[in-house]
């Protein structure tokens, strides 16, 4: 059983089923998802059917496009430092779409247990590391994340999982979620890497975070005013005004700078910019420009990443890649933040988080926004010990 759930708006969702095509790419190898067979691919070729997929165009049958961050690695010049069984991406090609109204869960909640998380030590070293690179002049941010690991108590029918996922009120406006035999993606992802209408592309990065209180509007005033979080997202939104216009001639704009932003038990400040196309481009040109999103890397983009493979000590996966949804004429590409990679069988949950460290940022300070991020994915389950959505 393969199928996937998109939110369309606040009441509704689009489901897509009966997976005529269900492939996973690797460097010299895909694996049919239907079949589990595998074969002789070379990735190549896929990249060059993706050079051939124009945005401005129209698909006749629902697709969708898991894409991992290591195929932001290759992209960016840095393959050999991805393995060959990493995987790089998922395509997922259906023959049925419906709209669905917000589902009647049997769930309540969906309690994990927690089997593994970074030590304070542990993260407070990698910032030292941080910090000295951002010293030298090597970056002037950079997004550390870490995994969190979980294992609830029953083996849960997907079905169910899901059900009770998209029944919520707090569900991010490109959340999502997948389902391929054993192994489940399940997303709240408020961040939009790219997204495609009328000749115009549009990216929304989000930077700078707050726990939120009763009173959000408070919380947003002292928001927009720290030096750090401002800082953060000015940064990013000219690394992605830069993006913008690998696209197209010089001409990307800033429509919003700083705009609030409200998730479960958090606030955030996004920017919001675009540009005009004037010429046809493809699906991966777009890639090239913009994968993976300047938020959850950091700037420059390429030399951040290449500090990110020394401090990490784990492979993002799917985490901090991206899901496009290409429907009709509509194309966008989430960004995979507050996004959970589930197997179903073992009874596994591995959740990722961390954020912008600049020479501002204080360790103590970035160690409890991770946190407040794993917090922010559990209370949306509600999971024991956490508040019902605020």
């Amino acid at each position: 059983m393969i199928f996937s759930r998109f939110r369309w708006n606040k009441n509704q969702f689009l489901e897509l089923s009966q997976a005529e095509v269900a492939l996973i790419y690797f460097r010299k190898t895909r694996m049919n998802l239907l079949t589990g067979y595998h074969e002789t691919y070379q990735f190549q070729d896929f990249l060059k059917k993706l050079d051939s997929m124009p945005l401005q165009g129209k698909v006749k049958s629902p697709q969708v496009y898991h894409f991992y961050y290591e195929l932001g690695l290759i992209l960016a010049g840095q393959g050999h430092t991805v393995n060959d069984e990493a995987p790089l991406v998922i395509e997922l090609i259906y023959q049925k779409k419906r709209i669905r109204s917000k589902p009647k869960p049997k769930l309540s909640g969906i309690d994990l247990l927690s089997l593994e998380r970074p030590s304070w030590t542990e993260y407070k070293n990698a910032f030292q590391h941080i910090q000295e690179k951002l010293l030298a002049g090597d970056t002037y941010q950079v997004n550390l994340t870490y995994p969190f690991d979980f294992e609830t108590k029953d083996v849960l029918d997907p079905k169910d999982i899901m059900d009770f996922f998209f029944s919520q009120n707090g569900l991010g406006a490109y959340a999502h979620g997948t389902f391929m035999g054993d192994e489940m993606i399940l997303s709240n992802s408020p961040e939009c890497l790219f997204q495609y209408r009328d000749h115009e592309v549009f990216t929304m990065p989000i930077k700078g975070t707050k726990i939120r209180q009763k009173d959000w509007r408070k919380d947003w005033k002292a928001l927009k005013k720290d030096p750090k979080e401002r800082g953060e997202l000015i940064m990013i939104a000219d690394l992605l005004r830069n993006d913008l216009n690998r696209l197209e001639k010089p001409r990307a704009k800033v429509i919003k700078l700083q705009a609030p932003l409200l998730v479960p038990n958090l606030l955030h400040q996004y920017a919001l910019l675009s540009v005009k196309l004037e010429k046809s481009i493809s699906l991966l040109k777009v890639l090239e420009c913009l994968f993976p999103g300047g938020s959850v890397t950091g700037a420059p983009k390429k030399r951040t990443m290449e500090i990110l493979q020394d401090v990490e000590r784990f492979q993002r996966g799917l985490y901090t890649g991206s899901t496009l949804l290409c429907y009709e004429d509509k194309k966008v590409a989430s960004i995979n933040i507050r996004t959970a990679q589930v197997s179903i069988g073992d009874r596994l949950w591995r959740y990722a988080a961390g954020g912008g460290i600049t020479l501002l940022s204080k360790a103590v300070f970035e160690f409890q926004e991770m946190e407040a991020k794993v917090s922010s994915f559990l209370t949306l389950l509600k999971s024991s010990g956490y508040e019902k959505n605020k």
